[in-house]
């Protein structure tokens, strides 16, 4: 008797990443509605697509950001103009991280809105009026060196306020205030990620992968007399904070409706470079994974293949109904060892479909990958141009089932359990 219908999509807006899933529970009547990323390089093709979403996606369980690329954000406030959203799941990264890449990466990769989203995601959200729409920011953060609770081992998983006492402290400390207090109608929670998070009475479950390293691993800080200061510059580390948060205000970054120099980017690089030296050093991994899957080992009726040909849909037998999402992860042998130790053994041998990070980018694949993830199935979120995928991406995967969700067609997974 089936007791869990599951359908996740890979929607077809290019070179970018959105993925809607939704599931119910029949024997409940429970459901439960996420989204993974929403961007697109174009933003044309996004727009079509999100105009296309059903009705009744009004309301989201979980909205999840792998990082703050536009390719992966910029349609996140068409989205929330249409849909509430209980929890926001974001990844946790040390401002100074945040600065570098804000600063770095272009047009291409932060506009001054999903800046200031990643510089405070509670003031992003109040600016714009969407934290009466988004219940709860979780921050997921790189925790200690320990696997989640293996499915189907009996285990509880943290009261959603266990984390609530510190988390204010923690926030402030590691996000900007730009002159405003951290109150509002949004929670915030800093989740370690060797915790999941449930749905459906527990019977399904999310589970994250945060590559970060902190100030002190990537040797941009040093300890003085009990006290931390930047390597670079020599500065106290809590006076860089307020030298760098006071460049990002003289540049209105932090105004939402203001004007913004030509040159802001240029700006903000070089108050970081004076206080860590070199931008292109001390660079950290950050795209947070998300695992989905039902916590039960039983068997699942399942099939994957084009939202054009749905009707061919050739359903089968496994138990590989787990989905891996890699955002723009730099995926190499040592990071896939490491996310397998975090998923452990029960969880990884039930991973079917992996997203290719970076679109197919050969700079966040290495040559057997493939080999090392098989034998799951590979979703490509990518237009199809000369480096998304890229040839030696494609090559490494030729021995693999690879589907591509690109502008005319997307990916659909459905099972039932």
């Amino acid at each position: 008797m089936t007791s869990m219908m599951v359908i996740q999509k890979f929607h077809p807006v290019g070179t970018g990443t959105f993925k809607t899933g939704f599931l119910r529970h029949l024997s409940t009547g429970e459901s439960f509605q996420w989204v993974y990323d929403c961007g697109a390089t174009s933003k044309t093709t996004l727009n079509r697509v999100l105009s296309t979403l059903p009705r009744k996606l009004v309301s989201l369980d979980m909205l999840v950001l792998s990082h703050f690329d536009n390719d992966h954000v910029n349609g996140v406030e068409t989205l929330l103009r249409h849909c509430s959203v209980k929890t926001l799941v974001l990844p946790y990264s040390e401002w100074a991280q945040s600065v570098r890449e804000i600063s770095v990466l272009g047009k291409k990769g932060s506009s001054p809105s999903t800046a200031m989203l990643q510089l405070n995601p509670v003031q992003w959200l109040a600016s714009r009026n969407f934290d009466v729409r988004v219940e709860e920011v979780v921050l997921i953060r790189r925790g200690p060196d320990a696997t989640p609770v293996p499915s189907g081992n009996e285990g509880t998983e943290p009261n959603s306020r266990e984390f609530q006492e510190d988390e204010p402290g923690q926030f402030s400390e590691n996000y900007f205030s730009f002159g405003s207090s951290f109150s509002g109608n949004t929670s915030i929670r800093i989740l370690p990620h060797n915790h999941s998070i449930q749905a459906v009475n527990g019977d399904f479950e999310f589970v994250f992968y945060n590559a970060e390293k902190d100030f002190s691993e990537l040797g941009l800080i040093e300890q003085r007399c009990g006290q931390w200061y930047a390597k670079h510059s020599g500065w106290l580390l809590s006076d860089v904070k307020t030298d760098i948060q006071n460049t990002i205000m003289s540049t209105n970054l932090h105004q939402p409706l203001s004007g913004m120099p030509a040159n802001w980017r240029k700006t903000l690089k070089d108050r970081y470079e004076y206080h860590f030296g070199h931008s292109g050093k001390a660079k950290n991994n950050i795209s947070l994974c998300m695992y989905a899957a039902p916590v039960s080992q039983k068997f699942s009726i399942c099939c994957i293949g084009s939202d054009r040909h749905c009707c061919r849909f050739r359903w089968r037998r496994t138990l590989r109904p787990a989905t891996l999402c890699t955002g723009d992860i730099h995926l190499t042998a040592a990071v896939i060892s490491d996310i397998q130790h975090h998923l452990g053994a029960q969880r990884w041998n039930r991973i079917g479909l992996t997203q290719v990070p970076h679109h197919g980018s050969q700079h966040s694949w290495e040559p057997g990958n493939a080999v090392l993830l098989a034998p799951t199935q590979f979703v490509h979120c990518a237009s199809g141009s000369k480096h998304h995928p890229h040839p030696d991406v494609q090559a490494d995967l030729s021995s693999s089932r690879v589907h591509c969700a690109d502008r005319t067609q997307g990916v659909i997974i459905r099972y039932r359990l």
